[in-house]
């Protein structure tokens, strides 16, 4: 089995792509499949975060999962919000998260689930990549017909290494790349490298948001042109057996 229909919504990012959402420092992802629906971190802020679902009719308590990429107070911030609203989730979290964090987190949802360094089935053709970097973050790899989707939270390690541990792991090409691609501080030489990996890897599509930064983007997409896709908090991306929607 390889999952198809498939829905991303950004619901958390400081780049904006729908004037009705409201923008702040942070990301959180959305994702529908047809064996449930994951929350990808929680942005920083927990009242924008469940006024941006509710803007994007998604209801929080269909939310089966939570996948939190790492501990930074930009990608937790909501999870107290989501948590009172619907304990019934299961969370996702890497190794190097407190151990009275888990603990709490244990006693307010339906379990914790705590991810080391290795690839990590969590769902059917759902996988954690496993710690990376020094700041022990983990990236969501989604298995389809297309190919794999991944999700950064901020690509602490490098986005180009998550990419490449995804594909040597499942020996399949990047279908998509999504998130926080954290080169902002980089030069261009160095984007310009990043992406030559990226495109070697041979990914299709990449909608890079968050902590990525203006110029990179703007690097990314004179690179991937029509496959580039402008990332936000409000962008809808669907897949189909068929197609990127």
């Amino acid at each position: 089995m390889k999952l198809d229909n498939i829905k991303l919504s950004v619901i958390f990012d400081n780049e904006c792509c729908n004037s009705e959402l409201t923008s702040l420092w942070g990301f959180s992802c959305f994702i529908e499949t047809p064996i449930g629906n994951t929350l990808f971190d929680t942005g920083s802020n927990g009242r924008v975060l469940l006024k941006n679902l509710e803007k994007k009719s998604l209801d929080i308590s269909s939310i089966n999962n939570i996948f939190i990429s790492h501990a930074h107070w930009d990608h937790i911030g909501g999870l107290d919000s989501i948590l009172e609203l619907n304990p019934r989730v299961n969370i996702f979290v890497t190794n190097h998260i407190s151990k009275n964090l888990v603990r709490d987190l244990k006693s307010l949802s339906n379990g914790v689930t705590v991810i080391g360094n290795t690839p990590t089935k969590i769902l059917e053709d759902i996988y954690s990549t496993g710690e990376i970097g020094d700041h022990n973050e983990q990236s969501i790899v989604i298995d389809t017909n297309k190919g794999l989707i991944v999700i950064a939270g901020c690509a602490h390690g490098g986005i180009e290494n998550i990419l490449k541990r995804a594909v040597d792991f499942f020996n399949k090409p990047i279908f998509l790349a999504l998130g926080g691609f954290h080169l902002h501080n980089k030069e261009d030489k160095e984007v310009l490298k990043i992406i030559d990996t990226i495109q070697e890897l041979d990914t299709k599509f990449v909608c890079p948001s968050h902590c990525t930064g203006e110029r990179a983007r703007e690097l990314f997409k004179e690179k991937f042109k029509n496959n580039y896709i402008e990332g936000g908090v409000g962008i809808d991306i669907s897949f189909n057996k068929d197609n990127i929607i």
